[in-house]
């Protein structure tokens, strides 16, 4: 990975980036298995090609500090211990930040947007979360418990103090308890997705099939109904066909298509410029 510095930051900060590859050949982690099969391989097909900038990854260095700070953890606890099974040929690996033997939990510490608390939208975590628990359970450790400590980078005081349905905190926690149901489902998930990997690494990267909507962040299109001498929308539907028969209910009103977003594709993904999904679809003339 080629790491840039447009906007001229410390060579101190450029070199605390790391450039190594997140997995090793024939090992996928727990965060990996959560990717389509295509970004997975253009990753990995194009690694010295990818360019991002240091600015991009500045917060990637905060989960350097915790783990730094994670050393001080309580005696009943171990660290950055890092797990893995051999699923069908492949090896599933998951580094945990710290698992607490005597409470039987499982933390994680993040970073992420206040959009992911506000919308709730905690599939990824929980994943990650049942593939960890999966392996201790491999080694005769049992999970009852995973707790994600979240730092919402983009987070301000003043919209928590206006709107009540906004974390009121920079600091957010997301727990959830493991049962043996999710440890089941968590298994076929990951034998699925090592099938998956396995039947897409022979193919070019065009023939490999796109992500799903799950794992490019689709946000399907929307339809505002919109009044004549109004900036927002009355109403916003899922479909044009609601759209259009409550625009009959609004005195000069009209519909508005929003186009959708593949979300993750447009503004997170590192191999974009080698997916010719994202050049067909995402890329606007």
């Amino acid at each position: 990975m080629v790491i840039t510095n447009k906007f001229n930051l410390p060579q101190s900060l450029v070199n605390a980036v790391s450039t190594e590859k997140h997995n090793e050949p024939g090992c996928y982690s727990a965060t990996t298995l959560l990717k389509g099969a295509k970004e997975i391989f253009l990753t990995d097909r194009h690694w010295n090609e990818i360019e991002v900038d240091v600015s991009d990854l500045v917060w990637a260095l905060f989960g350097t500090a915790v783990h730094k700070l994670l050393e001080e953890a309580n005696p009943n606890a171990f660290t950055e211990e890092r797990f893995n099974q051999n699923v069908n040929g492949v090896n599933v690996t998951g580094q945990v930040d710290l698992y607490d033997m005597e409470e039987k939990t499982i933390t994680d510490y993040k970073t992420a947007s206040v959009w992911k608390v506000i919308f709730q939208n905690f599939d990824d975590w929980k994943k990650q979360g049942f593939i960890y628990a999966w392996l201790l359970k491999k080694e005769g450790l049992e999970v009852k418990r995973c707790r994600f400590i979240a730092m919402l980078r983009d987070w301000t005081m003043g919209e928590a103090q206006k709107k009540a349905d906004y974390p009121q905190s920079q600091i957010y926690e997301y727990t959830f308890d493991v049962t043996e149901e999710d440890l089941s489902d968590i298994e076929k998930y990951i034998e699925s997705k090592v099938e998956e990997i396995k039947a897409n690494d022979m193919l070019l990267d065009d023939d490999i099939p796109p992500c799903t909507e799950e794992e490019r962040w689709a946000r399907p299109a929307t339809y505002a109904v919109m009044k004549e001498g109004r900036k927002t929308a009355v109403k916003v539907c899922d479909t044009q066909e609601d759209a259009d028969e409550y625009a009959k209910t609004v005195d000069k009103s009209h519909v508005e298509k929003r186009e959708g977003k593949n979300v993750k594709c447009e503004g997170y993904c590192h191999c974009k410029d080698f997916c010719n999904f994202y050049k067909t679809n995402c890329v606007k003339e």
